[in-house]
Parts: structure tokens; sequence; C-alpha cells
């Protein structure tokens, strides 16, 4: 697998999905490939955030009522 694949397959959520084989090779480059297993980790880091930011959206304050202003 080459990083071109490996990277595109991660970032649209096609490994989610993938088969057997395909998962296994996505491991194996990512043993062996330092740049692949550094965008994994930012890419993660990355998707945490965002998610914590969406969670913290949904419990934010309550909007505030005309009378408040």
């Amino acid at each position: 697998m080459k990083c071109r694949d490996y990277i595109f397959q991660l970032t649209s959520g096609q490994l989610e999905d993938a088969g057997t084989a395909t998962k296994i090779a996505a491991w194996q480059h990512r043993m062996i490939c330092f740049r692949c297993r550094a965008f994994t980790r930012n890419d993660q880091a990355l998707q945490d955030m965002l998610k914590g930011y969406g969670d913290q959206l949904q419990t934010s304050q309550t909007p505030a009522k005309p009378s408040d202003y």
C-alpha cells in the first residue's frame, strides 16, 4: 500500500469499512512508514479535539432570553 492510498482511506473513513486484507495491508504500512504513523496520530488528535468541541457546543449554555439583555 502506498502512503497516498493509506491516507486517502484513513481520512475518507474507508478503512473502517474495509475488508480484512485491506486492514492488514494498512496496518503493515503504518508499521513501516513513520510519516503515516505520525499522520495517524495527528488525525486522531484532531478528531478527538473536534469531538470535544462538538460535545461542548451541544452542552453549552442555553440561549439567552430577550429579557436578559
